[in-house]
């Protein structure tokens, strides 16, 4: 998925400007709760793949419990709306 994905899924419109060569130009808007939602998107898809890569090595390692309480962390910092809820 790319980042014009992304801010058609956050709500946001994407409008194809120009074609010059290959090279093509687009104009994002969008209210700022899409854009809240497009920046909360992206965050979550570099932290996720990042944290789950870490997570994974501790747990082949025996470190269950250090994984455990790392969720826990990220759980409280979650707003009540998204805790659960995969990007």
């Amino acid at each position: 998925m790319n980042v014009l994905d992304k801010a058609r899924e956050a709500g946001m419109a994407v409008l194809l400007d120009a074609c010059i060569g290959r090279q093509r130009f687009h104009s994002v808007t969008g209210s700022c709760a899409a854009l809240e939602r497009f920046a909360d998107a992206c965050r979550n898809a570099s932290l996720d793949r990042e944290t789950l890569q870490r997570w994974e090595e501790l747990c082949e390692r025996g470190h269950g419990h250090d994984v455990a309480t790392a969720i826990r962390g990220l759980i409280e910092e979650q707003p009540d709306d998204t805790v659960g809820r995969l990007p």
